[in-house]
């Protein structure tokens, strides 16, 4: 383990953290919400000269890095960085304290997006909305790199289903490959968001509902808590420009990249991109069957699906649907390397491949046969690290629930909170009867942050051989 590289790393992402804070402290300023600009400021200050302290009193390690390094990064940013995040949140959070902006931050930066604050009783300041956004943009990025380079090089979801362009292991050190996805997925993220939000703008969205609204879109979370159960006020045109920041938030960079590059046909023929299509069209005819009207559930069916949980129509409709259609669209989510949550579209498509090569070989059992990813031959250790990982999904899924009921909360609570957690599903857990108690905080909270890791990640940090130099 290389201690000096990862604390670093670390100590840079306490600065960029500073400069977002310093922003809002601005923009609270500005508008004269003057107690949030305080404490934005005070954020910042112990955000950003604890890194740069650290950048300065180290050297640079001359210790090569390798995936490890990646994981223990992934870990602690998870893990750490929304201890500095929750601060903000901590004056309208009341009596759950620290544990409760501390789940806030936590919520934000997984782009689950729920909250605990009563936003009904007590609307959010403009600036903490901004920091909500800022903070799903961050965890977005975030999520997406670490799928991209991390998790593609400990092969965590199966060779060739993380592995894309953006990413090949480094011959010299392993971080010198991430600032590259890192820009890329920035990119994507932030000039959709801003695009976006132009146009909801242009369509007579107030700035509020704009911003929140796009962001929330392209990283498939909940800036505004509240937008799981409030429709578009805009109408079918600002249900439109949603739909389309959805789907770019759920088809991943290998799909948009080809999209970018003008290969439009291959994006359309990727096997990602028709499992998504061919998902939706599903999800979309079992709630017609259970008496949505057409169009409201499809946009239903692509709000779920990208783990968002937007309201794109009247979400009172939604009320009749059983629970496992509720949760069968989420646990499915979005492609491999995007921002939304479940288990991935592609581990899907790799497991129905199998399944159908198992079915062609039944009256052929001497044939020797192989199947592919986007065009690259899959062995049996594809097929086996997704089995490990859907095991280890429904173990964790089992054993979120099992803890969550002891902490108080209702069976069908329950599941919705700890799938919700898993899958990123933020109005899942909004959609709860009961509270959160303390206990069920934490067990939200691990589980927000296990289903960023991917479920498996997390095993090898637990073993103290994984921390040794």
């Amino acid at each position: 383990m290389n201690h000096l590289a990862i604390v670093r790393i670390l100590s840079i992402l306490g600065i960029w953290l500073s400069g977002l804070f310093v922003f809002c402290a601005f923009l609270a300023g500005a508008i004269g919400e003057t107690s949030e600009a305080i404490v934005f400021f005070v954020s910042a200050t112990l955000c950003g000269p604890i890194g740069a302290t650290i950048l300065l009193l180290t050297d640079r390690p001359t210790k090569r890095t390798r995936a490890v390094d990646g994981l223990a990064v992934a870990v602690l940013f998870w893990a750490v960085t929304p201890l500095f995040c929750a601060i903000p949140f901590l004056p309208l959070v009341g009596e759950s304290g620290y544990l409760g902006a501390y789940y806030e931050s936590t919520s934000c930066l997984t782009t689950t997006g729920h909250s605990l604050i009563d936003v009904v009783a007590t609307p959010l300041p403009t600036s903490i909305l901004v920091w909500r956004a800022l903070l799903h943009i961050l965890g977005a990025i975030a999520s997406i790199t670490i799928a991209a380079t991390v998790l593609s090089a400990l092969n965590l979801g199966g060779p060739g289903i993380h592995r894309s362009r953006f990413f090949t292991i480094p011959q010299g050190s392993f971080f010198d490959s991430i600032p590259r996805v890192i820009r890329v997925s920035t990119s994507i993220i932030v000039a959709a968001s801003m695009i976006i939000g132009g146009c909801l703008l242009a369509t007579g969205s107030v700035p509020r509902e704009a911003l929140s609204g796009a962001v929330s879109a392209v990283t498939t979370g909940l800036v505004d808590p509240l937008s799981f159960d409030q429709q578009p006020s805009q109408g079918s045109l600002q249900v439109t420009l949603l739909s389309i920041g959805l789907l770019v938030g759920t088809l991943g960079l290998v799909v948009l990249d080809n999209v970018g590059e003008g290969k439009v046909s291959r994006a359309i023929i990727d096997p990602e991109f028709l499992a998504l299509a061919g998902t939706l069209v599903a999800i979309t005819l079992l709630a017609f069957m259970a008496g949505i009207p057409l169009l409201q559930a499809a946009g239903w069916s692509l709000s779920s699906v990208s783990t968002s949980g937007m309201a794109l129509s009247d979400p009172a409709r939604f009320d009749r649907l059983p629970l496992v259609l509720v949760l069968f669209p989420v646990l499915i989510g979005g492609s491999a390397l995007s921002a939304a949550g479940g288990i991935k579209l592609a581990r899907l498509v790799v497991l129905s491949k199998r399944v159908a090569l198992e079915f062609s070989q039944l009256g052929y059992r001497g044939s020797v046969q192989s199947f592919t990813f986007r065009g690259k031959r899959q062995s049996e250790k594809t097929v086996m690290g997704v089995w490990v990982y859907l095991v280890g999904y429904i173990m964790a899924s089992v054993a979120g629930i099992l803890i969550l009921s002891l902490s108080g909360l209702s069976f069908d609570d329950s599941i919705l909170a700890a799938i919700g957690a898993l899958s990123n599903s933020g109005h899942l857990i909004g959609s709860m009867l009961d509270p959160l108690s303390a206990y069920a905080q934490i067990g939200v909270i691990l589980g927000m942050i296990l289903g960023r890791l991917e479920v498996i990640a997390l095993i090898p940090v637990l073993k103290p051989s994984f921390w040794r130099p």
